[in-house]
């Protein structure tokens, strides 16, 4: 099946029958090549668990001003981000979306060598919303379900490039992965001259887990230079490649920009929401790229380039209590 040009494959296949699974792996295989994209369904995550992960977001973007600024984004690239706060293009204006970043709760087990530039992006504690225990209980539980997914996804990639050794599932066992819940309000009036809701980019990772919250507005560059729409489906994780996994693989997979308008799309009048989970090799993995060697230098040279934390955004006036607003959400 095809939608808009990006094959939907059914995830199942993975651990069935050897005929099902073998055209499944060829398939994740040439949409790796071809696009870069590809949506999964039969993933293996309860859609359950996928509800009440956006009912918790869509109650922390509805906070008030105050309640957010308490968690504003730090360089460890976790916590809240406001309003352009950040711009893939130097000279642009921020993007018009507001985000919060975690990871998995910090595991001491695990050290960094003190020469480490990058040292400080890992096990630093995440900044959760205080008196509010069921937020970070049903993220967590989120990431590491989605982490599962990861696991195969890498190891599906391997077999599709016939690699002698498991390059990728090795070079994922620290789990280096950003979970990033994001709002992007309604565009109501005229924006600045070059400004998006999320500029003209590709992802940074290995490969990226995106779940939309059934608003759409993604477009993805095809290699003809033509943008084309990646709509929300129902019961689908949508699965792209990103800048490490292009430069391990020489290129064979691509890396492809992809954006987010806030002019001339009726879906900006719409107040969008989405789950990125960022998928990084281990941050001492050995990956030549840019002017980095390692995994956890180039993530770190992008958010040197791009961060800020930005205009904190409002909260919905008179919105309910977090836990209430989860649980009418999720009924």
């Amino acid at each position: 099946m095809q939608t808009m040009d990006l094959p939907v494959i059914d995830f199942s296949h993975f651990r069935g029958d050897s005929g099902p699974r073998a055209q499944l792996i060829r398939k994740i295989g040439a949409a790796g090549r071809d696009t870069g994209f590809f949506y999964l369904e039969n993933f293996g995550v309860d859609p359950m668990r996928i509800a009440e992960a956006f009912a918790q977001s869509r109650a922390f973007f509805a906070l008030p001003a105050a309640r957010k600024r308490e968690l504003l984004w730090d360089k460890t690239n976790r916590g809240y981000d406001g309003l352009e706060a950040q711009s893939f293009h130097a000279g642009q204006p921020g993007d018009l979306k507001e985000s919060f970043r975690f990871t998995a709760e910090p595991d001491m087990g695990s050290r960094v060598g003190p020469d480490a530039a990058w040292g400080f992006l890992v096990n630093q504690p995440n900044k959760w919303p205080k008196d509010w225990p069921q937020f970070p209980n049903v993220l967590l539980a989120f990431l590491s379900e989605c982490g599962d997914v990861v696991d195969d996804v890498l190891a599906a990639l391997e077999e599709a490039l016939d690699m002698p050794e498991p390059l990728l599932t090795r070079n994922h066992a620290k789990r280096n992965y950003t979970m990033r819940l994001l709002h992007y309000p309604a565009v109501q009036s005229v924006v600045k001259s070059g400004q998006a809701r999320c500029g003209e980019h590709t992802d940074w990772s290995t490969i990226t887990l995106l779940f939309q919250g059934g608003e759409g507005g993604l477009e993805v560059r095809r290699r003809t230079g033509d943008w084309i729409p990646a709509p929300p489906l129902g019961g689908c994780v949508l699965v792209n490649i990103g800048d490490q996994l292009q430069a391990w693989t020489a290129g064979r997979l691509v890396s492809t920009p992809h954006r987010v308008r806030a002019d001339a799309s009726p879906d900006a009048a719409t107040d969008r929401y989405s789950i990125a989970l960022f998928c990084y090799a281990d941050f001492d993995a050995a990956i030549d790229i840019g002017d980095t060697h390692t995994s956890g230098a180039y993530i770190l040279s992008k958010l040197k380039a791009t961060q800020g934390t930005g205009t904190v955004a409002p909260g919905i006036v008179g919105s309910p209590a977090p836990q209430r607003a989860v649980r009418e959400s999720t009924a």
